[in-house]
């Protein structure tokens, strides 16, 4: 347990997008600092068994909430079931992709990405960056990407759904640092998890409990935080070294190569 972690963020933490990968392990990590948990995510069958994961191993708490995140008005079910605890702790962490070519999913499909990266984050962040205001204490963590920090062809709706999360994450961090309540963005690149099941492993396939670590070290000290050596060399060499037009040009020819987009599934997390 982390006192000083479970003092500032307790005793209640939500984490969407909490049946796999990242959101996953935000679990583990922060119910092994003290918090308990309220995940939330559309399959209940894969929260259910994750919760008894974390009350058996941590000794905490679990609400499970089924939410599909990208549907109206999906917050009313987040804060009936939170109206009678205390959440100090907010993982912005559900998502999903359409990697390849600009028209590889249909435009329903678009839409849903657009609410699910964008809308939901924001509507969550403004409802219980209320409550974290009002008591004068509290974090906000937001699930943003590497791609954020420039132009992404072949990932160009996903990249630009990111890109509004990190701005939101940065602008909060500062309107919001003199009220006690911190706010992070964690920009990972590929990361193990259900978007990227299939790919072959590699140093630039991560594995999401460093990914999660930085995040959690680093609420309440940065703005933002890029997991990983490659990582940090990709966003540096596109965001200071070349021009936009350039590091576009870079972006896209290599994840031509990378995501053809004729024979790629379209996942979620």
């Amino acid at each position: 347990m982390d006192k000083k972690f479970a003092d500032k963020y307790g005793n209640w933490a939500i984490i969407t997008g909490a049946s796999s990968g990242i959101g996953v392990e935000f679990a583990h990590q922060i119910a092994a600092k003290g918090l308990n948990i309220v995940l939330v995510a559309r399959r209940k069958q894969l929260l259910d068994s994750l919760a008894s994961q974390l009350t058996e191993k941590y000794h905490v708490n679990c609400k499970v909430v089924e939410a599909d995140l990208s549907k109206e008005n999906f917050h009313f079910d987040i804060l009936d079931a939170t109206k009678d605890i205390e959440v100090g702790l907010l993982v912005n962490n559900a998502g999903m992709n359409c990697e390849g070519d600009f028209y590889r999913g249909n435009l329903d499909r678009n839409l849903q990405m657009l609410d699910l990266n964008t809308k939901a984050p924001f509507i969550l962040a403004y409802e219980f960056g209320k409550q974290f205001i009002s008591r004068k204490k509290g974090g906000i963590i937001f699930t943003s990407s590497i791609s954020a920090f420039s132009a992404t062809p072949y990932l160009s709706h996903y990249a630009a759904t990111k890109a509004y999360i990190l701005s939101l994450a940065e602008s909060m961090n500062y309107e919001f640092k003199d009220k006690n309540v911190d706010v992070i963005a964690v920009c990972p690149g590929m990361t193990k998890s259900e978007m990227t099941k299939g790919m072959k492993d590699g140093p630039m396939l991560m594995e999401a409990a460093p990914v999660v670590k930085l995040a959690l070290d680093n609420l309440g000290k940065e703005a933002y935080v890029v997991p990983g050596l490659l990582n940090k060399t990709q966003v540096f060499i596109n965001s200071r070294l070349l021009n936009r037009d350039h590091a576009k040009k870079l972006t896209g020819a290599l994840l031509k190569k990378m995501l053809p987009g004729s024979n790629k599934k379209k996942k979620e997390k």
